[in-house]
């Protein structure tokens, strides 16, 4: 139980650091963002790839990279709650 607790504190911590960067990307072309996509792919456990790949298709246009920048907080904060 202890151990399970400890990993929870650990993902819980990796997905508000994630986040943080998530916020701080200044927009289309920001280089940080295809890292970031690729960390949420390490982070996101149990997303579909479906979803993960719209993200993705978002960020890489100019058109759709706020939605995109908005649905994956949006996931972040979702992987959070089910956290606490």
């Amino acid at each position: 139980m202890f151990f399970r607790f400890v990993l929870m504190d650990k993902r819980k911590s990796d997905l508000k650091e994630f986040l943080k960067k998530v916020k701080e990307l200044r927009g289309f072309g920001d280089m940080n963002s295809y890292q970031v996509v690729r960390d949420f792919k390490t982070l996101a456990e149990d997303v579909p790839d479906e979803k993960l790949n719209t993200i993705i298709q978002d960020f890489s246009n100019p058109q759709t990279y706020k939605s995109g920048k908005e649905k994956l907080i949006k996931n972040v904060e979702s992987e959070l709650d089910d956290i606490d």
